[in-house]
């Protein structure tokens, strides 16, 4: 993506996951990265719960824009699944 393209809110995705652009500078973007692990309150912001990455140019050129829907999970699970170990008392 160029940064021309980015805007505070937009989402973009990169080889590590979806993200959310928090910020536009003059030749930086910053964003958080999405995870639905999350709470969805750790989003709100700014201040945000979660880290706020700097993508350079460079970084930008990796970037893409996401699909609008939000299926993107970078656990690799659909959903969480509790194991029980035979032998083990909680």
């Amino acid at each position: 993506m160029k940064h021309s393209e980015f805007s505070i809110g937009c989402e973009f995705m990169t080889g590590s996951g979806r993200w959310r652009c928090t910020d536009v500078g003059k030749r930086t973007i910053a964003a958080i990265k999405l995870d639905k692990d999350h709470d969805p309150h750790w989003y709100n912001g700014p201040p945000y719960a979660v880290v706020e990455s700097v993508f350079d140019e460079d970084g930008m050129i990796d970037c893409d824009p996401a699909p609008d829907k939000g299926t993107y999970d970078d656990s690799g699970r659909s959903q969480v699944t509790i194991v029980r170990r035979l032998g083990v008392k909680e």
